[in-house]
């Protein structure tokens, strides 16, 4: 697509004038007026509507001083010329377009495709605006969850949506910590506490975006919901996968040349992990700790505002402040008379207020006994050592006793033997070791409608199956224990 051709061969062109703010606030307001929460649909968008916008804007004083001179008398009739030039621009360059209502067949107008986005753009980057809290995590999981009960391809389309939301959700969330920080540097060069700033992340921005980003719509809540939907979709096979893939071409063309030759259901799955995984692991830790440089920052500025009271309104500020401005001499005998009068100053302790406690001095170490190796003390060691190893299993010890178990076929959680407490240690770990890095490449794991249920613990059931291209005869090499 060429986008710079008539219509909007100079489409930026009204943005570049000395009164791009006031032509930017017109675009906003268009946009909500229009296409906003308060949008009225039924009411069309006439030249008479976009002019009382203009002239809206206009009323305002900082706009107003981009269109005429300070103290300029300015009478109606040339603030409606001036509307209506501005409204020309935006017709001539492509940011609004005439339009026949069909009903009455009236002329109106309406922003053009281009004038609508931009103009979204320019209504999301007020931060001042109300915003709804972001449900984008558990929107993705109930998209998987109505994909598996319906096989609809748009509610797999829709949860990759919401997956990609919400690692954008985060990076624009650490963009605008990075600005406060930013924000903060610049108040505390001024001599100023940006207490709007903070007041405004505190009861507004924490309390409706952040506290349900962290915790309802946290990514590490909803991480293992998702994992395992994925599973059972990527489990489906032979002609529900093709029915699938073919309806997820049919509705996202865009598919095609991504997948090449793979399964598109295949891989938006992959994609939807790598993005949940993503948030979890680089994202959400990123976001954590660029809050806490804000919050630490402004309490070290705020901490050292009330203690040192170095504002230019304080006594000490402007002190400073005075010195500053006098000449040599003169600040030298200033100096000088301060001197004085503090050389006679007497440092006293204060009786009766203060209780003072002394330091109790450190007691002398005791001297450690000596070190004693003998036939005992490495058979305690020894002992030591394997009860903190009896039940430390890594994925590939768990691998290694799974496989030989599968070589006559899939087998379930529940008929895997418990006859000891280390095999109910390994059944446990089964499912986690089949869905590691190591593992995923060896077996599958889907979770069936029963339960297991041993006199040690209770708990879902899997069915564990190897993978067509895994080796099934013995385990490989890299599974083998560690001596």
């Amino acid at each position: 697509m060429i986008f710079f051709t008539p219509p909007r061969e100079h489409f930026f062109r009204p943005l570049t004038h000395d009164n791009r703010e006031l032509c930017a606030a017109v675009l906003r307001a268009l946009h909500e007026r229009v296409h906003g929460a308060n949008a009225d649909y039924a009411e069309v968008l006439t030249r008479e509507l976009v002019l009382e916008v203009i002239l809206r804007a206009l009323a305002e004083p900082a706009l107003r001083a981009l269109a005429f001179e300070a103290g300029q008398t300015v009478r109606a009739e040339e603030e409606r010329a001036y509307a209506g030039e501005l409204l020309r621009k935006l017709k001539e360059h492509g940011w609004l377009e005439d339009y026949r209502d069909p009903i009455d067949l009236k002329p109106t107008l309406k922003l053009s495709r281009a004038g609508r986005a931009f103009s979204e753009t320019f209504a999301g980057l007020d931060d001042s605006r109300a915003k709804t809290r972001q449900r984008n995590m558990r929107s993705a999981r109930k998209a998987l969850a109505a994909f598996l009960s319906g096989r609809d391809a748009d509610e797999l389309l829709d949860a990759h949506e919401f997956a990609s939301r919400v690692v954008q959700d985060l990076q624009d969330d650490i963009e605008y910590f990075r600005q406060l920080i930013q924000s903060l540097t610049r108040e505390a060069l001024a001599q100023k506490v940006a207490w709007s700033e903070f007041n405004e992340f505190i009861e507004t921005r924490f309390a409706r975006e952040y506290a349900v980003r962290l915790v309802a719509d946290s990514a590490e809540r909803h991480r293992g919901q998702i994992g395992e939907a994925l599973e059972v979709v990527r489990a489906l096979e032979g002609e529900q996968r093709t029915v699938v893939d073919g309806h997820l071409l049919q509705r996202a063309p865009w598919l095609e040349p991504q997948v090449q030759g793979r399964s598109p259901m295949l891989w938006l799955c992959d994609r939807i992990e790598s993005m949940v995984e993503a948030a979890c692991g680089l994202k959400l830790p990123m976001l954590r700790s660029e809050m806490n440089n804000y919050v630490r920052r402004f309490t070290s500025l705020l901490r050292q505002a009330l203690s040192l009271d170095y504002g230019a309104e304080s006594p000490l500020g402007r002190s400073m402040a005075w010195l500053k401005e006098q000449a040599p001499p003169q600040r030298e005998a200033l100096l000088d008379a301060l001197a004085q009068r503090l050389a006679t100053s007497e440092v006293r302790l204060a009786g009766g207020l203060l209780r003072w406690t002394l330091r109790e001095r450190e007691a002398a170490a005791a001297e450690s006994a000596p070190l004693v190796v003998d036939e005992q003390s490495r058979l305690n060691a020894l002992l030591r050592r394997a009860e903190a190893e009896a039940f430390a299993f890594s994925d590939q010890q768990v691998l290694q006793g799974l496989l030989p178990q599968l070589a006559a076929g899939p087998i379930t959680l529940a008929a895997l033997p418990v006859r000891t407490a280390e095999e109910a240690v390994r059944v446990l770990h089964a499912v986690g070791a089949a869905r590691s890095t190591e593992g995923r490449g060896l077996l599958q794991a889907r979770r069936l409608a029963g339960r297991v249920e041993t006199p040690y613990f209770q708990a879902d059931d899997y069915e564990l199956r190897v993978e067509p291209l895994a080796p099934v005869e013995r385990p490989p090499a890299a599974l083998g224990r560690a001596d």
